[in-house]
């Protein structure tokens, strides 16, 4: 276990110190532009800094080392009993994401769009992973549950403290914030990690 944060954890914070700058910079820009209020920007930088560490964790690929080498398994379980801690991670993966989407977006409270947002998203990860990696459909399945068990964290969290509930955001704004993340981790992240 120590090997495997010895090996992941230097490159993850080297491509997150390079994403910093450029995503803080277009939250700031988007702020001025859509957001205009700190607290919805603040909650905001906390979704995309999310995305851009699972975009970091599932090895996305880059501008730079986007590669179509696909290696995938359509085969549902096989992995899951030969590497229980990573079925366990993949499912930790996604809790944050499902507990977020209730608590940010008003829409995400009807459970059903809050666990096929989390499907669609690990849909993305899984086809992105055919330029940088292994596509597995088990990756597909615990990400789901990870959104799952994230939603009803976030249910438990809306009845305990109802001043949750007054929160809320656009689709416009959550599109953007995808799109910030991506163009960030995509296009600027590699470029600036040449100069770190």
């Amino acid at each position: 276990m120590d090997r495997i944060f010895a090996d992941f954890l230097p490159p993850l914070l080297r491509t997150l110190a390079s994403a910093l700058p450029p995503l803080l910079a277009g939250l700031l820009l988007l702020h001025f532009l859509l957001f205009r209020e700190w607290k919805k920007t603040a909650r905001y930088a906390l979704f995309a800094l999310y995305l851009a560490v699972l975009w970091c964790v599932t090895g996305l690929p880059d501008v730079r080392s986007a590669n179509f080498a696909p290696n995938v398994n359509l085969i549902p379980f096989v992995g899951m009993a030969q590497a229980p801690l990573e079925t366990a991670l993949n499912v930790l993966l996604f809790v944050p994401l499902g507990l977020m989407l209730p608590l940010l977006w008003k829409r995400f409270r009807d459970g059903r769009l809050a666990v096929l947002y989390g499907f669609t998203l690990s849909l993305a990860v899984e086809a992105a992973q055919l330029f940088s990696g292994n596509t597995d459909i088990d990756d597909l399945l615990t990400n789901t549950l990870g959104t799952f068990l994230g939603y009803l964290i976030a249910c438990a969290l809306l009845l305990r403290y109802p001043v949750l509930a007054k929160t809320d955001g656009t689709v416009w704004e959550r599109g953007v914030l995808v799109v910030l993340v991506f163009l960030v981790m995509f296009f600027c992240a590699p470029l600036l990690r040449l100069l770190f």
